[in-house]
Formats: C-alpha cells, sequence, structure tokens
C-alpha cells in the first residue's frame, strides 16, 4: 500500500495506513462530542469497548483503516469497509482541524486510495444522517450522489 500524497489547500496531505500505536488516538477521536453527535449510535464508546473493536477492525481482511496526516501530524481517520465491490466509507476530522475544508479532501484521498489499491471495489457508499449535512456537502462535492433515503419512527 502506498501513501497517497498531495498538496491541498497550501498544506500536504497524505494517508497512511493505521497502526497498532493509534488505537487511543481513534479512541480520542470517536468519543469527541461532534463524533458523537453525527454517529448512528451516539452513545460514548468505553476503552474496553474501543479497544476491543479496534483488535477485531485490524485484523479484518475486509476493513482498511488509515490515518490523516498534515505535516506529519495526525488530524483525521478515514476507513473503508469491503463487502464485494462495494465498499462503505467512514471518516471524520478531529474537533481540532475542523472547518477548514478537509473532510472534502479526506474522501477525495479516500477515493484514490480505494481506486488504485483495492481493484474489486467498484463502488463507495456513504452513509450519513440527515442532520450531518458538512459530511453531505463533503460527499456531493466528491462525486456521489444520493441513492436513496431512509426513514425511521421511535416509539
Amino acid at each position: 500500500m502506498g501513501l497517497r500524497e498531495d498538496n491541498a489547500m497550501g498544506a500536504r496531505l497524505r494517508l497512511r495506513k493505521a497502526e497498532p500505536s493509534d488505537c487511543m488516538l481513534l479512541f480520542d477521536w470517536v468519543n469527541e462530542a461532534d463524533a458523537r453527535k453525527s454517529a448512528f449510535d451516539g452513545h460514548t464508546i468505553g476503552v474496553k469497548e474501543h479497544r476491543a473493536w479496534f483488535g477485531r477492525m485490524m485484523d479484518d481482511p475486509n476493513q482498511a483503516q488509515f490515518i490523516l496526516l498534515e505535516e506529519g501530524i495526525p488530524i483525521g481517520q478515514a476507513r473503508l469497509a469491503f463487502e464485494g465491490a462495494k465498499a462503505e466509507i467512514d471518516y471524520s476530522i478531529s474537533s481540532a482541524a475542523r472547518g477548514r475544508g478537509l473532510g472534502r479532501e479526506i474522501i477525495r484521498l479516500l477515493i484514490r486510495e480505494a481506486r488504485e489499491e483495492y481493484p474489486q471495489v467498484k463502488k463507495l457508499v456513504g452513509r450519513i444522517k440527515p442532520s450531518n449535512a458538512a459530511s453531505y456537502d463533503c460527499l456531493m462535492k466528491n462525486g456521489f450522489e444520493e441513492a436513496y433515503r431512509q426513514l425511521e419512527y421511535d416509539f
């Protein structure tokens, strides 16, 4: 797997594969208030639960986890979950780096990574909550198209 680099928005950005030492970094990011608000399951994630998930994810050949670096500093994460010719994407930008258009850039780099390193993937899928306008905008600006809407009723 090669590193994907780009000089986007005047800053050097690149994706690298996640390493075992990234476990607690991802734990901190997943529990940020905005990340929990955007998640489909908004509960705070405990350390034990996260470590178990991280171990399973790192061992799963159907997932690829990446860290977004800006000039060598981790500022976000992205993941591909493979299912046949389709891969669902998940991404987030750390709270310290939000508001700079980096969501659009991480998706662009992830598309390139999928195209070049995972030739079995023919379609990327991004699922987002209707309230997550920023992610919707990032996906649409990267060429994603809305395929369907799901409506739910809670009792």
